[in-house]
């Protein structure tokens, strides 16, 4: 006779979803003081970082508050005590930072952004391709979009005015972004919102952007390319937008949705028809 006492029923939980959390550090920088930019930047690493960041990202040119006109003698080596001091403050609490600094290369100054693991290891270096013709003139111009796996995450970065060029969000989607940081030192607006939605849209892409504050400045904010539900309905691609004033901004994106979409809809990579868009390249 099988045994009548009730068994405990066994509830098995649910998969674990892959969010992506990143915290924008909506903070003002010292001007032209990298040493103190450091101090106080690991500082915010560290309140994101207990706060439950997986990358902590910070505004345009850090190491400098990109204070105008830009010093050219204060840019940091790559191999130096700025960016070091950021991969041994990720290597500590086992967080990921987007460092942004005005660094040097063989070309010459360049306004970069270093992504750094969780281990201290630099993953990726971006230098700004499309320079501002006056303000940064004199600086050496970037000549890739590249992308890096972080934490499984394939991410890629455009610096501030690099959002305007569709070229910029395209070329990192065609190298397998999934998200795009987009450190910026500027005013912000509705258009410029507009166009981060539109870059989020037609690439499939996640977008993170972080901002100084400042009365018209501020605002950092996150979009997704998921703009409509499954009854075919529009969603906004706006995830979350901050006011002008500084504080942490923490970003959410759910990696197993947004790869879902990207399996199954229309827009990125799937339907290009690059040979009928120009000619040839290298040909006139």
């Amino acid at each position: 006779m099988s045994d009548p006492t009730p068994k405990p029923m066994v509830l098995t939980p649910p998969p674990q979803r892959h969010v992506f959390r990143v915290t924008a550090a909506q903070h003002h920088a010292p001007r032209n003081d990298p040493e103190s930019a450091l101090l106080l930047g690991c500082g915010i690493v560290r309140e994101a970082a207990a706060d439950g960041a997986d990358l902590v990202a910070f505004p345009e040119m850090w190491s400098t508050g990109y204070a105008l006109p830009l010093d050219q003698s204060l840019a940091q080596p790559l191999e130096g005590p700025f960016v070091e001091g950021f991969q041994d403050i990720a290597a500590e609490l086992g967080v990921g930072v987007l460092v942004t600094a005005l660094l040097t290369s063989p070309a010459g100054p360049t306004n970069s952004a270093v992504l750094i693991g969780r281990r201290g290891e630099i993953v990726l270096r971006h230098d700004k391709v499309h320079l501002l013709a006056d303000a940064e003139a004199e600086l050496a111009a970037g000549t890739r979009f590249d992308v890096a796996s972080f934490d499984g995450v394939m991410v890629g970065v455009m610096t501030c005015w690099e959002r305007e060029f569709p070229e910029a969000a395209r070329e990192l989607m065609l190298a397998g972004a999934e998200v795009i940081l987009v450190p910026n030192a500027t005013a912000w607006n509705p258009t410029r919102s507009h166009q981060m939605e539109a870059r989020a849209f037609e690439n499939m892409v996640a977008l993170a952007s972080v901002n100084y504050p400042g009365d018209g400045w501020g605002q950092s904010s996150a979009y997704t390319p998921i703009v409509f539900d499954p009854r075919g309905r529009p969603l906004s691609a706006l995830l979350a937008q901050a006011d002008a004033r500084a504080q942490y901004v923490p970003f959410r994106f759910d990696m197993d949705a947004l790869r879902d979409w990207r399996s199954r809809e229309v827009w990125g990579a799937r339907y290009r028809r690059p040979e009928a868009y120009r000619r040839l390249r290298g040909q006139e």
